[in-house]
């Protein structure tokens, strides 16, 4: 009995609807690699230093992003350190930071106003 009427209400919500309905799903990726990573996390290093390393797993996720895309993906998860790498120290890790203000505080688009902040070079990044 269950199974005939929730066949039953299918055909009829598919009768009664006309109009077009947007897909409710999308297709979604997840990737990793085994990033590039500063030989001496815990040694600063200069601001262009900084974002040359971050550049060589920038290059690697362009690649891997087109890829995904013309397997269908939609949305593509990155790891979450895939780009700088991990065990740096407070200091080490300062050269590899960007400015991203308080959103209660102020209201910025980094797309409209990418040069608001001196120092947004990988928020801003194209290609």
């Amino acid at each position: 009995m269950f199974l005939i009427v929730v066949v039953s209400f299918s055909l009829i919500s598919a009768l009664v609807q006309t109009e077009p309905v947007m897909d409710s799903w999308y297709v979604a990726a997840v990737y990793e690699h085994n990033l590039i990573l500063n030989p001496e996390p815990d040694v600063p290093l200069s601001r262009l230093d900084a974002l040359q390393h971050m550049q060589k797993n920038l290059d690697i996720y362009e690649e891997q992003a087109a890829r995904a895309a013309q397997q269908g993906a939609q949305i593509l998860v990155f790891p979450e350190d895939g780009l700088h790498g991990f065990n740096f120290s407070r200091s080490s890790i300062s050269s590899y930071l960007e400015t991203i203000p308080d959103p209660q505080q102020e209201s910025w688009n980094p797309c409209t106003e990418p040069g608001k902040y001196n120092n947004t070079e990988v928020h801003n990044h194209t290609t």
